[in-house]
């Protein structure tokens, strides 16, 4: 396995040029989802239909006899939350990097923009559950902080199987604020994350980014091989000459990657393809221009 890069090597490696492009990935996010929100007080006027009845004054109500609502300043800060994946599936590679590596770039890329704007990251560092909160913060030093943590990172040496239900679960309890989520993971994961998607989601702005390398869908002809789970340690040995086989295995891992990209548009979840593959910048960059193509043809 190639060994990790260092946060400043991480750094070194972007290009700021690209930031521009990047106001994409953010856009609507300002808007309708932090709506009266905020802590500061603007104005109260008469409560009208569909207003949230929290918001409901009671002292003037009771004083006027008239139902009225408290407006608030509309809060513009964006806090961004990145659930990472450091599960043992990630440290799998067959090309020149590993999905871990491919996790750490994309994450040093999203949060070097959002600490240039002034907003704030953090982070929950998961295997089996949820091993590690770094609070969200800005500015410079949390990227280091962040990135630090993840190349410092090391398995725990009786790691169970990834459980997202209970990582989503546990995130829905410690994000109260509403946010902006990413998910970077290559769901490899026990069943029944899917609610628990979808109930994350109804609250902040998720986005699913999804590890993954191309000998998981594309199996060669390598004769005989041991695969190994890397979650489990469980061994199969296979015969990769059969093409019935590696038939049979790229069948299967399409049906997989339907059901999985199911489980996000029934979530109201945006995903993001990373393949180990790829160029990271050059994914998110087509990724931030689809979506803000996609709020340019929602109405206002």
């Amino acid at each position: 396995m190639t060994a990790p890069q260092t946060p400043e090597t991480v750094l070194h490696r972007l290009e700021l040029k690209i930031a521009r492009r990047l106001e994409g990935l953010l856009q609507g996010d300002h808007k309708s989802p932090f709506r009266g929100e905020g802590l500061d007080l603007a104005d109260i006027r008469e409560y009208q239909y569909h207003d949230d009845v929290r918001h409901i004054d009671w002292n003037v109500t009771a004083r006027l006899q008239i139902p009225y609502v408290r407006e608030y300043l509309e809060d513009r800060e964006i806090t961004a939350w990145f659930l990472l994946d450091m599960s043992p599936s990630v440290d799998f590679q067959s090309v020149s990097v590993s999905k871990r590596q491919v996790l750490a770039e994309f994450t040093t890329l999203l949060c070097r923009f959002l600490s240039g704007k002034g907003n704030r990251a953090g982070a929950l560092l998961f295997s089996g559950e949820v091993e590690r909160v770094i609070p969200a913060r800005g500015g410079r030093r949390q990227l280091l902080v962040l990135l630090d943590a993840l190349t410092r990172y090391r398995n725990p040496k009786h790691a169970r199987g990834t459980d997202l239900k209970r990582v989503l679960s546990d995130a829905a309890r410690m994000i109260r604020r509403r946010s902006l989520i990413f998910i970077v993971s290559d769901f490899i994961s026990a069943p029944g994350w899917e609610k628990p998607l979808a109930q994350l989601a109804s609250r902040h702005d998720v986005i699913a980014v999804r590890l993954s390398d191309p000998l998981e869908t594309r199996l060669p002809d390598l004769g005989l091989l041991t695969f190994q789970d890397a979650e489990s340690g469980e061994q199969i040995f296979v015969d990769t000459h059969d093409k019935g086989f590696r038939a049979r295995f790229a069948a299967a891992a399409r049906a997989k990657d339907e059901k999985l990209l199911a489980a996000f548009t029934a979530a109201g979840v945006d995903a993001l393809e990373l393949s180990t593959e790829d160029d990271v910048a050059d994914a998110v960059l087509r990724f931030a221009d689809m979506r803000k193509a996609r709020f340019a043809r929602v109405p206002a």
